[in-house]
């Protein structure tokens, strides 16, 4: 019997080098990891077999990555597979399917066509393809309301869409009592992931990503499913905020408040303490006591996610921190008209002299 073994693969030796670089091999490595598992050892014909199969599994994935997909209805070239999927249940493609595929057609009976012809016709179809393929970018979709914006998946509503992003991904909308358009901000949030390819946590940052499903990997990974509500960021999403309600006055404590002065109008006088006098004949309007700032009434479906939200724990801001983001995007607001009213009289002013016009 051989005094050299490997107890790992159940292999005898005649020589002590040859045990040596059994050691080395793959193959003793392999059934090394084996045997941490509890698994028995195979033998090195199953190996062999074994990487042969590997390999070619790999090189079937190499090829596939090399195979770019291509649309013959809209003559379009993808990336990847998965955006050529995206692509197949949009309505520009099944428009292009009913009215078939798009052929340039060609002279094939024309005697007089030379080989010249042939080559230019080529060039030609291949110019389209390659001015169509550089557009395919332009053309990405925004997530709907109703699919979820990190793994797109479908729901029959947009309240079940955001109960399944808060509840797989724990993803809330932050300020929610004060959303007056939750349906536009779900849009408007589904075109900058979906679109912009643009990060909801980290995208004020400047980092945009070539694809959604980028985006969309990024966010789950690095835990960014949340929607970043601080800073300068308020400005952009205040169209669909009113944080008007958290003043008990309706206004901003700090703001300046113009003296009321008497109208000459004809019609109403506004007298300094606020009163109002009107003409007797608009006696019927001036009766009618109408609210001038009414609060916007929340739509069903943000009542629905408020409700839900608050029984999975979800608490709002406080009153403070509330405060603090009116005057933040009160105070944007009238520097960015501050700024738009300078670009405006500077626009004005771009002759350097001045003739005078009145001479005398």
């Amino acid at each position: 019997m051989s005094a050299f073994t490997c107890i790992s693969c159940h292999v005898a030796f005649k020589e002590a080098s040859i045990q040596r670089e059994h050691y080395k091999t793959d193959w003793h490595r392999y059934n090394l990891k084996r045997k941490v598992v509890d698994l028995p050892p195979i033998t090195a014909e199953a190996f062999q077999q074994r990487v042969l199969e590997q390999r070619a599994h790999a090189n079937q994935q190499e090829a596939a990555k090399n195979v770019t997909p291509y649309c013959n209805f809209c003559k379009k070239k993808f990336s990847s597979e998965k955006s050529y999927e995206n692509h197949l249940p949009s309505k520009k493609h099944q428009d292009n399917v009913l009215s078939g595929p798009k052929k340039v057609p060609k002279q094939l009976n024309n005697p007089e066509a030379t080989v010249d012809d042939q080559v230019m016709d080529e060039e030609v179809d291949e110019d389209i393809a390659d001015d169509d393929s550089d557009e395919w970018e332009d053309d990405d979709e925004a997530i709907p309301i109703t699919s979820c914006l990190f793994c797109n998946q479908k729901s029959v509503s947009l309240e079940s869409s955001l109960e399944h992003m808060s509840s797989h991904h724990s993803f809330f909308i932050p300020d929610l009592e004060y959303v007056v358009d939750i349906e536009g901000l779900v849009t408007y949030i589904g075109e900058r992931v979906g679109q912009g390819h643009i990060c909801m946590w980290c995208g004020h940052l400047g980092r945009q990503f070539p694809s959604t499903e980028a985006v969309q990997k990024h966010m789950l990974d690095k835990g960014h499913c949340k929607m970043f509500h601080e800073g300068e960021v308020l400005l952009e999403y205040s169209d669909f905020y009113d944080y008007s309600t958290s003043y008990p006055e309706g206004g901003d404590a700090n703001e300046e408040v113009e003296l009321n002065v008497i109208s000459d109008s004809g019609f109403e006088l506004v007298l300094p303490s606020g009163a109002t006098v009107g003409h007797r004949s608009l006696n019927r309007y001036y009766r009618q006591k109408l609210n001038p700032n009414p609060r916007p009434i929340p739509s069903r479906s943000a009542i629905q996610c408020g409700n839900y939200f608050k029984a999975l724990g979800w608490t709002s801001s406080t009153k403070e921190i509330v405060e603090k983001k009116a005057r933040d995007i009160t105070f944007m607001r009238k520097m960015f008209l501050k700024h738009q009213l300078g670009v405006s009289v500077k626009a004005n002013k771009l002759q350097k002299h001045f003739r005078r016009q009145v001479d005398f």
